[in-house]
This record gives structure tokens, C-alpha cells and sequence, in this order.
């Protein structure tokens, strides 16, 4: 099955766009509005707003995300002791390791549609650094210019990335108390700091970045310099794009 439908509730009218049409990209595990899938769990009655995605990738990840990870997480998180140390060193890489390749997968995915959105290439971007810097942009217009349904999908990759790593931060502390055991933060530490955007993506503010003018901006962030050269040599050819 590739065929993915999406619903969302209505935003609020934006103060920057005057009108509501647009995606909320966050870090922060509230996300009121959608994204709602079909087929898993109950659509709420207010969320009208149905997008219809045709992606195997994106059906297969929905499903994992559902079916796999999420529940993994709700297994009650062991006591460490060193009579069972390797059992339990064993039982973290049994529920972090796919956490680390679906992390990794929504990271390559939301880059690759980014830049085909945008004619762009990942040859010699920094993985993260790219990714970080397409969910800094926040409020996303849908424009009549936009790929919808891309921004849709990057919007719901985006979504499952940040809820699994949020999802997972008690097996994540799990991990990190086995690995560290003089470092044991507590659990609400972590909470907290999975609240802060990555600060080596936050830019200082006399580094302004010229975006393409059907991209909704890649606002506050380090964007990698080979990006940004492949970003002005559209503007030099593209009369459409403006500086």
C-alpha cells in the first residue's frame, strides 16, 4: 500500500501570513494540530483538512512508527544492575537500534524531497545540517507556487522524527546511564533539553542566507555554504527568483 491520507485541523489565521494555510514545523511534542493518519487511531471530527500522499516509503514508515516503535517504548524501563549488565546492554541495542535507523531514514527522506523540492543537491551537504535546517523554518506557506504534497510529506517525516526521539527518552536515558554511569542525568533533564532546537543550527543575526523565493525560508540556521552556492547560482540563471 502507498497510499497515505493525512489530515490536519485548522491553524490559526498567522500574524505573517494573514491567513492559515500554512504548516507548523515545531520542536516540541505538541503537535495540536495534526498530522492524523487513516487507519491508525481515531481521526478527530476537526481535522478536515485531508491531503492524500502516494508514497511506499512514507506507508512503510507510518506503519513502523505505529505498529513498532511507539509501542516499543512503553516496555518498563529496567533497573541497571551488574549481574544483568550484558542482558540489559543486549535489551537497549534491541529498542534504540531501530530507533537510530528510523532517525536516520527520516533525516535522508525529508533532505532528499527538500531538495528536489528546490533542484538542489545533498552530494556535499552535511546530513544534519541540512535537516536542522528545513525544520527551523517553522510556519511553512502553502503557496500556489508550492508542492503541497511535498511539503505535506516533509512535514510528516519531520513529525515522526522528532516524536519517536521524544517517544524514546526514557530507553534513551537507559542507554546513556549504561554507557555513562558516573553521568546519569534524570529524566525530566532530558525532557527538557529534547525541548531546545539544536543550538549549532541557531545562526547569528547578521547571517542572512538568500533563499529562493518559492522556498517558505530556512530561517536562523547555518545553512551549509555549498547549499547556499547552489542556492545563488539559481538566483544568477532564474529570473523568477529574487535576491
Amino acid at each position: 500500500m502507498s497510499e497515505v491520507k493525512i489530515y490536519l485541523k485548522p491553524r490559526p489565521v498567522s500574524s505573517v501570513y494573514l491567513h492559515a494555510n500554512y504548516l507548523p514545523f515545531q520542536w516540541h511534542p505538541d503537535f495540536k494540530y495534526g498530522p492524523f493518519f487513516a487507519g491508525y487511531r481515531t481521526i478527530p471530527s476537526d481535522a478536515t483538512e485531508e491531503y492524500t500522499i502516494h508514497s511506499p516509503d512514507l506507508s512503510a514508515a507510518i506503519a513502523a512508527f505505529h505498529n513498532e516503535l511507539i509501542p516499543s517504548f512503553q516496555a518498563e524501563v529496567p533497573e541497571i544492575t551488574l549481574s544483568q549488565w550484558r542482558s540489559l546492554v543486549e535489551l537497549q541495542e534491541t529498542i534504540m537500534g531501530p530507533v537510530a535507523r528510523f532517525i536516520l531514514q527520516s533525516q535522508t527522506h525529508v533532505n532528499r524531497l527538500y531538495c528536489t523540492l528546490f533542484l538542489l543537491s545533498t552530494a556535499d551537504v552535511k546530513r544534519d545540517e541540512l535537516f536542522f535546517s528545513i525544520l527551523a523554518r517553522g510556519d511553512v506557506e502553502l503557496r500556489e507556487d508550492v508542492d503541497v504534497d511535498t511539503e505535506v510529506e516533509i512535514f510528516v517525516w519531520a513529525y515522526m522524527h522528532y516524536m519517536v526521539y521524544y517517544s524514546c527518552l526514557p530507553w534513551y536515558k537507559f542507554q546513556k546511564d549504561l554507557r555513562y554511569p558516573g553521568q546519569s542525568l534524570s529524566l525530566d533533564a532530558h525532557r527538557a533539553k529534547a525541548l531546545i532546537f539544536p543550538s549549532q543550527y541557531i545562526r547569528s543575526k547578521g547571517n542572512t542566507n538568500i533563499q529562493p523565493s518559492n522556498d517558505p525560508g530556512v530561517l536562523n540556521v547555518v545553512t551549509p555554504s555549498s547549499l547556499l552556492r547552489r542556492r545563488n547560482r539559481r538566483i544568477a540563471s532564474d529570473a523568477d527568483l529574487e535576491t
